[in-house]
């Protein structure tokens, strides 16, 4: 029998001694580096109403972890599809250890807020998958000494914003939208119940009386005229008229007088519509005299100092003529 040259025993000691440090070294690595735990994974089917950002709060995981575990590139889903959740669920947070019996007009973001809570976490303490609850329905809650006493309620009228409201209650913009939910502060509806967190805790500037001016100015009647007698020709003169001249069934009666200089004629307006004393003639009035808007049962005087031929007709009605004869 040929013997072994020495260095294929050499070889053969050196292989023996390598797998026998292998095989030392093996159970040391193996308890020093254990392999990554995966996370547990269960299947979900997608209900009415539910969004990735709920799923992932009901179940303590995140939208891009499950956006990851479905091979999902955006954020829609629909009733019935079947996801992986890449998580088991977790417990609720362990200061939740009282219960609130959900009342009417309760939201789970009143309740929250009365709590001192986040909304989600309550959500998550209570597995709810949408923020809808129900009342007689029980929550866990944190425990608080003395229990927080419930909110105010208001009900929205015609008119009502939560700007409004703010002010009304004392309160803030911010903690009604809060509480009752409300991702955009200018949707709210008459009929409407609102809870008011805190009333009288912001106290608002306030609010500035406006005396209105009683006598403003550019308020009289557009046929005014820029040019005219003095004031007496717009204003009753004492004693006796020398002519009264009638408006009615759009006539002027008598339309044609004639007075002396220095006399006075008074309109009387017994139509059932407005009229107007204008001098001149339709179109090209000569603002002698102008009376304003005459409403049924209203007069107008005017005197007239010197002699002449004084036309005069109703604005409203351009048929409507007459003619003052001044001697």
């Amino acid at each position: 029998m040929k013997m072994p040259s020495p260095q294929t025993t050499k070889r053969v000691l050196l292989i023996v001694i390598f797998v026998a440090v292998l095989l030392s070294i093996v159970p040391v690595m193996a308890t020093a580096a254990p392999p990554a735990q995966q996370p547990s994974t269960f299947m979900y089917y997608v209900r009415y109403g539910d969004t990735l950002y709920a799923i992932a709060m009901r179940y303590g995981t995140t939208v891009p972890a499950i956006m990851q575990a479905n091979g999902l590139t955006s954020e829609y889903i629909y009733a019935g599809q079947r996801l992986v959740i890449p998580t088991a669920p977790v417990p609720p947070p362990p200061n939740f250890a009282c219960t609130y019996t959900v009342q009417a007009r309760d939201t789970i973001y009143s309740i929250a807020y009365r709590y001192g809570a986040p909304w989600y976490q309550l959500m998550q303490a209570n597995y709810l998958y949408s923020p809808y609850i129900y009342v007689g329905q029980q929550l866990r809650v944190p425990c608080l000494t003395p229990a927080p006493t419930p909110f105010p309620t208001h009900t929205v009228q015609t008119g009502d914003n939560l700007f409004r409201i703010a002010i009304k209650y004392s309160t803030s913009v911010y903690a009604i939208a809060l509480v009752n939910g409300i991702w955009n502060p200018n949707l709210v509806f008459v009929g409407q119940t609102l809870v008011i967190p805190y009333p009288g805790s912001v106290k608002w500037p306030p609010v500035p009386t406006i005396t209105p001016n009683l006598t403003p100015s550019g308020t009289t009647p557009t046929l005014t005229p820029t040019v005219g007698p003095s004031p007496t020709a717009t204003t009753a003169p004492t004693g006796a008229p020398s002519a009264v001249i009638v408006m009615t069934n759009l006539t002027f009666i008598p339309n044609t007088i004639t007075i002396p200089r220095g006399g006075t004629v008074q309109w009387k307006n017994t139509d059932a519509v407005n009229h107007t004393v204008t001098s001149g003639a339709p179109g090209a009035p000569t603002n002698i005299f102008q009376s304003g808007t005459l409403t049924p049962n209203q007069t107008f005087s005017f005197t007239f100092p010197n002699a002449g031929t004084f036309p005069y007709f109703s604005e409203p009605f351009p048929t409507m003529v007459g003619t003052i004869t001044v001697q």
